[in-house]
């Protein structure tokens, strides 16, 4: 190289250098700029980070520990995947410090890499002492992280070394503690984070009964909203998770043992038998009990644009505290659940009592909710039971039309943009809409819904006529006659048209009659028949009726109808005690009220580390549940988050509350703890694996069968990344 050349090398270098500094300083400085602006953000952002690499470092730290007990040589531990964000190790110089990988290719060194020499590099302190074999490195992907030692590779066979500290000189035995300490780390790490925690005091859904779904295990038992459950199988450590779990941890045909304390403070002992509920999609067994909820609006919308819907579409903010149904003080959100179930009218006026942040005055917000009537009340051993009126079933009216599937919408327009006629092409068939009122159904004419489900699962990928009467904006009622397909829904053998059905409790027409189980048999008024009055009173609808009928419990009271073939009358015997109105009532909405909470609280440092022993197991043991599921199909791989998701999830979380971000940190310690035993390539598991059938046949099987399960293992976990990650988009978009 001539002179001239050399020079203009030197030159090039030196600029490559100066301009690698400025794109840093750039960056820096938009970094603080972005943040100054939006501080609240970053320290959230700040705290997903710092508890992400928190629990990544545990587990890495296990590996780098239990390598350098065990003689192995380190050259890397790395918090988070490259590009390397800050490189730190130790030289006989001094520390030295490596900010960035190179900006430019041209100013790596003959025979380096980016990676290793960094963009920025200086070494601080005077030296002296022995250097470290070891970097300690932050990784740019936070989602990961690894130890890097000698004679050892992710990806295939590594390189053979008579250095007496490379990985593969190592006896097997050592071999598997060294993998296997990264998964006990974090089972140790969500120990101790769940002690820590409850020394300090958590806030939990305690075990207290929220629901019970009708003829469930529970509801036999006699368990009723408001029982608290104080102790499972023997356990008295219980929130509301225990009682999820136990069912899914009880063999089929085992019982399961509750102490149930009533609001009186009475205790009783039962023993439950989880079972499938008939109207499960999925066969997973339950006991029919739903979690329970407060009366207070969730405080932990703070979100200003959260904050505004909120009150646009309900009248209340977070914080806001329910005091009275209809006129009714309310002490439980069940009991302001069961008068709105009993009201039975077209409202339900809902008081909140409203503090004044600054002030502390206090205001009444009143809030009407619009309310409807399911068609049919869950049941736990039969599906449903039909929603009725002393036996009279409502006609079926559609309460909400259920949005196409996005993919198929996208076909039909894609299907549309190629049709040779596009006229033809975008001219629309009638559709269903909401508040059609469905008067025929195929052939049978005022359907209740059971006959619904059966004439639409005869009509499965056919086109099955609906006739509804469809009221426009003028008001006038007319008949349109509506063709559909159903189709079999996703994983269940529920034939299904895409609507949400209800009870046309605005109009006093009878669809049918049924006979009631230990009640009065099935009133004689035909399909389709219009009640006129009840006890000499007119009605106009549903409502009407059933005002008149609670007015004269104990009574006996006459019904007029009237149908196509003439008028009639029947007596209506109503006993004292029970009006027979199988109708519940719904809100269209509820408003965001937040799930109860309890303060659990150890007495002491024992009881602390009894409680996380207890609760990293219960997480790691669900985590395995879950597993099963999957494989079983009862779960569907829709339902699990990817990294988008528990970042999204962990965000939100950490941004309403620390303590929760924290005790959320310890059930993601324990998931990784199960996840990585998995026998799969690259995760623990499958190295494991690897190390027995080593350990069996008397030597590791060949670098070229290793290279290819290796890669395969990346492959296939990249595949499942990425999948995870796209349905973490469509969830978050949709």
């Amino acid at each position: 190289m001539s002179d001239s050349e050399s020079v203009q090398e030197k030159k090039g270098s030196r600029l490559r250098a100066v301009a690698g500094k400025l794109v840093f300083v750039a960056v820096a400085v938009a970094a603080i700029v972005m943040v100054s602006g939006h501080l609240s953000i970053f320290w959230n952002v700040l705290l997903v980070a710092l508890g992400f690499g928190a629990v990544i470092m545990i587990h890495e730290f296990g590996h780098f520990i239990v390598a350098k007990v065990s003689g192995i040589k380190v050259e890397a531990f790395s918090i988070g995947f490259p590009p390397t964000l800050l490189g730190i190790q130790k030289t006989a110089d001094g520390i030295r410090l490596r900010i960035l990988p190179k900006f430019f290719k041209g100013d790596v060194a003959e025979g380096g890499d980016a990676e290793s020499e960094g963009g920025l590099v200086c070494t601080l302190g005077k030296g002296g002492g022995k250097a470290s074999d070891t970097e300690y490195r932050i990784g740019i992907i936070p989602f990961g992280g690894f130890v890097k030692m000698l004679g050892q590779e992710d990806t295939g066979a590594a390189e053979k070394s008579d250095d007496p500290r490379s990985y593969l000189n190592k006896p097997i035995i050592v071999r598997i503690a060294v993998v296997a300490a990264g998964v006990i780390f974090n089972a140790i790490s969500a120990f101790l984070i769940f002690m820590i925690v409850f020394l300090v005091g958590m806030n939990l859904s305690p075990a207290v009964v929220g629901g019970v779904q009708l003829n469930s295990p529970a509801d036999l038992a006699g368990i009723r909203p408001g029982d608290e459950i104080v102790e499972v199988n023997g356990e008295t450590f219980v929130d509301f998770t225990n009682v999820v779990l136990a069912p899914a941890l009880s063999a089929k045909g085992e019982k399961i043992s509750f102490v149930v304390e009533k609001p009186d403070g009475t205790r009783k002992s039962v023993k439950l038998e989880a079972q499938v509920s008939a109207p499960a999609a999925i066969s997973i067994r339950t006991l029919g009990i739903e979690r329970a909820s407060s009366l207070t609006i969730e405080p932990g919308i703070r979100d200003p644009e959260d904050i505004r819907e909120l009150e646009a579409e309900t009248g209340l903010r977070p914080g806001d505290v329910a005091t009275a149904v209809n006129g009714k003080p309310v002490e439980s959100h069940w009991q302001l659940e069961e008068l709105i179930r009993e009201s039975l009218m077209p409202q339900a006026a809902l008081a909140f009592e409203r503090v004044d942040a600054d002030t502390k005055d206090k205001t009444t917000v009143n809030v009407d909710i619009d309310l409807f009537w399911p068609a049919e009340r869950g049941n736990f051993q039969t599906e449903f039971d039909l929603s009725h009126v002393f036996t009279m079933v409502p006609r079926i009216k559609i309460m909400a039309v259920v949005a196409k599937d996005k993919q198929k919408v996208w076909r039909e327009k894609i299907k549309s943009f190629f049709a040779k006629d596009k006229t033809e092409a975008e001219t629309e068939e009638p559709k269903l809409l909401a508040d059609d009122i469905i008067v025929k159904i195929g052939e049978t004419e005022n359907p209740t819904y059971e006959e619904l489900r059966a004439v639409t699962g005869e009509y499965e990928n056919k086109e099955m006529p609906i006739t509804v009467l469809r009221t426009d904006e003028a008001g006038v009622e007319r008949l349109v006659t509506v063709v559909v397909k159903p189709k079999k829904a996703p994983r269940s053998d529920r034939v299904m048209f895409g609507v949400l059905p209800a009870l046309d409790a605005d109009h006093a027409i009878v669809a049918n009659t049924i006979d009631i189980e230990g009640g009065p048999d099935a009133l004689a008024i035909p399909r389709g028949a219009t009640i006129t009055a009840v006890g000499a009173e007119k009605v106009a609808s549903f409502y009407d009726v059933v005002r008149i009928i609670r007015a004269n419990r104990g009574r006996q009271i006459s019904l007029e109808y009237a149908g196509a073939d003439g008028s009639g009358r029947v007596d209506l015997a109503i006993d004292a005690d029970n009006d027979h109105i199988g109708a519940i009532s719904q809100p269209e909405m509820m408003p965001p009220f937040q799930y109860l909470k309890e303060e659990y609280k150890a007495s002491g440092p024992f009881e602390a580390i009894s409680w996380g022993v207890k609760k990293t197991y219960m997480f790691i043991a669900q985590t395995v549940v879950t597993l099963q599921r999957l494989i079983t199909r009862d779960v569907s791989p829709q339902a699990l988050s990817g990294p988008v998701g528990i970042v999204s999830m962990s965000y939100k979380i950490a941004s309403q509350s620390i303590a929760d971000y924290i005790y959320f940190l310890g059930l993601i310690s324990s998931c990784i703890a199960v996840m990585n035993l998995l026998p799969l390539p690259i995760v623990d598991g499958g190295v494991i694996v690897l190390l027995v059938i080593e350990k069996v046949r008397g030597g590791p099987i060949s670098p070229k069968a290793q290279e290819i399960i290796s890669y395969a293992g990346m492959a296939f976990l990249g595949a499942v990344f990425l999948w995870l990650t796209y349905n973490d988009i469509l969830n978050l978009i949709r």
